[in-house]
């Protein structure tokens, strides 16, 4: 995974959260987070090639796929980080650089997955990408600093949804 800043990338993430008053029902974080060539060595330090290994394999445990070899991770100068057409776009800010990678690339990987119709067939894509991440405390909780608790709203949909999902893999 390479990481890398982009301005034009960097804008339509302030663009698209400025489209909002809240998120998932929370007050909007503000603040912006500059990213310099510091931010991306910091990045890469933490993604070590172990981690990388572990993330891979466990990505391909879940989705039955690959994530492309050329895949990057974007930094972002605000207080969130998101999934994005391109791959994915992480905030400088985070404390948590492995977690929400691991957050953000099943965000991204969902939607390319058949799981939104096998399992949340009457919900919002947007939604049910962040119920679903609750699979990540199984899957990467080797290599994680911190379990994903996610957005409060979905907490207990996110407790149900875990027990169907070890159903299925059992």
């Amino acid at each position: 995974m390479r990481f890398v800043y982009d301005e034009k990338i960097d804008k339509k993430c302030k663009e698209d959260i400025d489209a909002f008053e809240l998120i998932f029902d929370e007050k909007k974080k503000t603040g912006i987070f500059p990213v310099n060539t510091e931010t991306i060595k910091k990045f890469e330090s933490i993604w070590t090639p172990k981690v990388e290994e572990i993330f891979l394999k466990k990505v391909f445990q879940i989705f039955g796929t690959k994530l492309p070899e050329d895949f990057v991770c974007f930094i972002n100068s605000t207080p969130y980080s998101m999934d994005i057409k391109q791959g994915i776009s992480v905030s400088a800010s985070t404390k948590t650089p492995i977690r929400t990678i691991c957050h953000e690339v099943n965000h991204y990987l969902f939607r390319k997955s058949i799981y939104k119709e096998k399992y949340f067939p009457q919900m919002d894509i947007e939604e049910a990408k962040e119920i679903f991440t609750i699979i990540n405390n199984i899957y990467f909780q080797d290599i994680m600093e911190s379990q994903d608790i996610g957005w409060k709203k979905f907490w207990k949909d996110r407790f149900n949804f875990l027990s169907v999902w070890l159903k299925t893999i059992e």
